[in-house]
This record gives structure tokens, sequence and C-alpha cells, in this order.
């Protein structure tokens, strides 16, 4: 991955999404599209005045601004839009006193089904403040799945003139889900008896030789409890997601969901089964 050309921003005109504006105004590329989803055509003409609107007030410098409506449900449109993008910036909604991640929910079926990445920003209770981004962070469990973070965890990280911390984190007590998962044959890029530091350690040394300052963290508990643990102010969290995949340890719905209603840092999620 050599640069970030295009973000697709959807919009549903609530503060709540547009929220996701000043992310995509942090974030490198050469494009930025707002997208506004309507259920029906016609042609909605206040849906276009919306975009107009937003796009005069959101000028980042040396950009593109693009607008663009779609027709239709608002994830499929979303997905379908997101064909050519590199990067998708959205807000979640959350549900309920303690603010979950509707599983099926726009948010949800996006981070899914979606061919780009795609920044979750929690914007219901507890939203994720905006700030500079410090620091990326990204969630190794010594799968080449999670290894599929790395490549938009560096991008960013040169871009941006900030430092990658690595964490792994050994989970002693398993569901037996996933002690079954365990047993099955998985992808693994390291040797079982290799230890996380080492693992750790000679990721970090990769991402060292590319001119990049890293950092390695091993961690022991709950998973979504020992990232979230891991996380200051100003990180920005790269995790993988498996789409429609079987259950995975980073799948949304279990520690990714977690994340992404509680933890401290916006949580991009990067689909390791897609080309």
């Amino acid at each position: 991955m050599t640069g970030l050309d295009c973000i697709l921003v959807p919009l549903d005109g609530s503060e709540r999404a547009e929220a996701a504006l000043d992310w995509a105004y942090a974030l490198p590329a050469q494009r930025v599209r707002l997208l506004r989803v309507c259920p029906e055509e016609p042609p909605d003409t206040q849906a276009a005045q919306y975009l107009e609107e937003v796009a005069a007030r959101f000028r980042p410098p040396g950009r593109t601004i693009e607008t663009r409506i779609a027709y239709g449900g608002p994830a499929e449109s979303i997905v379908e839009d997101a064909a050519d993008a590199d990067l998708i910036v959205m807000s979640s909604q959350g549900a309920g006193g303690g603010g979950r991640l509707l599983f099926g929910s726009v948010a949800d079926r996006v981070a899914r089904h979606a061919p780009a990445p795609t920044l979750l920003l929690r914007a219901s209770h507890h939203p994720v403040a905006t700030q500079p981004v410090r620091r990326i962070v990204a969630a190794l469990d010594r799968s080449l799945a999670a290894e599929r973070a790395l490549p938009l965890a560096t991008l960013l990280a040169r871009e941006l003139e900030v430092p990658i911390h690595l964490v792994s984190v050994s989970d002693k007590i398993t569901s037996r889900a996933e002690r079954d998962s365990e047993q099955r044959p998985r992808d693994h890029s390291a040797p079982r008896d290799e230890a996380p530091d080492t693992y750790l350690g000679r990721m970090a040394a990769s991402l060292e030789a590319l001119d990049l300052s890293a950092s390695t963290e091993v961690r022991s508990g709950p998973a979504a409890v020992e990232v979230m643990a891991t996380l200051g102010s100003g990180d920005l969290l790269i995790i993988t997601t498996h789409g429609q995949g079987a259950a995975r340890r980073w799948q949304i719905g279990n520690v990714a969901e977690k994340l992404l209603r509680q933890a401290a840092a916006p949580v991009l999620l990067v689909r390791a089964d897609t080309p």
C-alpha cells in the first residue's frame, strides 16, 4: 500500500455522522467523497444541497472534495460506493443504555462487507473525542490474518509521522467455542513455539527496517480488556476482522465489538479476507 487516494465519508444529515469529518480531515488522502444515501428516487434536492453545504465547510487543503447521492439501503449503498475507496470513515450509533453496537446495524454491516477498511467512531454514549493521532496501535495474535493490518498501519504511521505500537494478548481464559477454534487449523505466521515477545520483536524489526519507530507490549488476560489497557490519548487502534468467515479472535461481534463500544480510541477495522 503506497498511499490513500480516496476516503469515503457516509453522512445522514446528523451531527453524529458529521463527527467523522474531523477524522477524515486529519488522515492523508487525495480525495474525500461525501456520500448521502436516500431511500428512493427521484433525486432529493435537499440531500444535494446538504452535501454542498457540508463540502463548503469541509475544505482540507490540497484535496479534492466529491459529493455523491446514492439510493437504496444505507449499508448496501455504502458498500457498493466503497468499491474504489481506500478507507471508510463513519460514526457508529449505539443502542440502549450500554451504547452497544447493534449487530446487523449499518456500521456493523459495512465493516463486515465493505472492500475497504472501515474506521468506526463511537458517537453515541461516551463518544471518542477527535484529536491529533499520536500513535498507531496494532493488535496482533501471531496470525497472518492479524498481520493484514500492518500495511495500513505502516502507511498511516509514515504519513502522520507517528510511531507504531504492537500489542499481543495471551488470553488464558477461553470459552468452549474458542478452545474448539484453537483445535482447527489456523493461518499462523509464527511457529507455535515462538514466544509472543520474540514474535512481536520480529514484527517491530521489520517496521524499523522501513525507518519507522516501533514498540511492543505483551499482555495476559481477556483480549478486549488488555488491548484497551494499552490505549492512551491520541491513539488509533487497528485490528483485523473476518467479514463473512468463520469465528475468529478479532471477529466483529466479539472482541472487536467490545473495543468499538468501550475503547478510548477510534477503531480501524481491516477485513483480513479481502484480496
